[in-house]
């Protein structure tokens, strides 16, 4: 049986959103700066985890596989994105006085999730 490709991302991406997750909760209780420029920061971290677990484990060799740097920064790009929606979300939802960390970033997640791996499946590693 074929694993659908959206399972296998979303396998890999959950060891990213803990790393990202993880890394948010321990920048947030330290550090006394707007939690929706940490979660920014904590995306991207976790945008470097994903990419290796993802190229390793998720897309196949794509159109920009003899392009390494291209096809990291357009995978990058995909980062970025889910990012800047990430810090959207958190800075909409402060704004509502929802302040709660884990609420915050239940509600974000899926919205980045599925406009990012959209951008990557059809985008960065189409054949």
């Amino acid at each position: 049986m074929k694993i659908p490709r959206i399972v296998k991302y979303g396998g890999t991406n959950l060891a990213a959103f803990v790393f990202d997750f993880t890394l948010l909760l321990i920048l947030d209780f330290i550090l006394d700066i707007e939690r929706a420029l940490i979660a920014f920061f904590c995306y991207i971290s976790g945008t470097l985890v994903s990419y290796v677990l993802a190229k390793n484990f998720v897309f196949p060799k794509g159109w920009l596989d003899s392009k390494p740097t291209v096809e990291f920064s357009a995978y990058f790009l995909g980062g970025v994105m889910g990012a800047v929606i990430t810090a959207l979300i958190f800075a909409i939802l402060e704004s509502f006085n929802i302040s709660n960390i884990l609420i915050q970033k239940i509600i974000t997640t899926p919205f980045a999730f599925i406009i990012v791996f959209l951008y990557r499946n059809y985008f960065v590693f189409k054949k």
